[in-house]
């Protein structure tokens, strides 16, 4: 019945992240509860500024607390497996990635487990106009090709375990990758990256995946030129420090 209802209701909706949030808080009611939890959180502190939004595919609820919090909250399952496994790759690139990536804390509660995370600051590509990040293009491509090259020839042991074959080494366009460039980064007003987010997808495997996936999704917004600069600059590294 909720399912029908939330279909019936966001028919009328023509906001697509506003849509997913309705639909998510109509068909999972313990949304309200986790607003609770978050509430309670801030109890101590000047201020209790809220904000949420739903995660990629409408799984997580998303709670922002005074623009220094995220709290992601599980909704199709209680949220364990996925929760360890970002963690431990987080801990793994935190001293290895050239571009920060937000701490982050495993939260049991109840019966699920609570992503909390630094809060990332800056803008994404997204919201920003086509024709200012053209003028920027080179500068944030080649933050992007290193941060690829970067994490993808890096081998750190606590993570081993996780590649399909331990004794696997990274190569040209393969190795460890954070596998959804296309939107998961900030920037500030210099054009800095000042934040790669969202590292649950991080897998070792190749990069064309990635990289085809950002291609396809900057196309809509007119960024698509940005594949090409972060290709020129990633094959300039890579084969530059051959053998080093």
């Amino acid at each position: 019945m909720r399912h029908l209802i939330s279909n019936i209701v966001c028919g009328f909706i023509w906001s697509k992240s506003l849509r997913d949030k309705v639909r998510t808080m109509i068909r999972y009611p313990q949304t309200r509860e986790y607003v609770r939890y978050v509430r309670n959180f801030a109890k101590n502190m000047k201020q209790c500024k809220i904000k949420t939004t739903v995660g990629y595919g409408c799984k997580n609820f998303v709670v922002i607390l005074n623009n220094k919090h995220v709290f992601k909250f599980p909704l199709l399952n209680d949220g364990r497996e996925v929760a360890a496994r970002e963690k431990r790759i987080v801990d793994a690139f935190y001293g290895i990635s050239p571009i920060k990536i937000p701490l982050m804390k495993v939260i049991p509660y109840k019966n699920i487990y609570i992503r909390k995370y630094e809060f990332a600051t800056g803008k994404l590509l997204t919201d920003i106009k086509p024709g200012v990040i053209a003028q920027h293009r080179n500068h944030i491509a080649k933050q992007i090709a290193n941060f690829l090259y970067v994490v993808a020839k890096s081998d750190p042991k606590e993570i081993r375990d996780l590649k399909p074959n331990k004794n696997e080494k990274p190569g040209f366009l393969y190795g460890w990758n954070q596998g959804d460039i296309w939107q998961n980064f900030m920037l500030d007003d210099k054009f800095n990256i000042t934040f790669f987010i969202d590292w649950e997808l991080t897998e070792f495997k190749t990069l064309k995946d990635g990289l085809y996936v950002a291609s396809h999704n900057w196309d809509k917004f007119g960024y698509r030129y940005i594949v090409v600069d972060i290709m020129e600059e990633y094959a300039r590294l890579y084969f530059k420090n051959q053998g080093k």
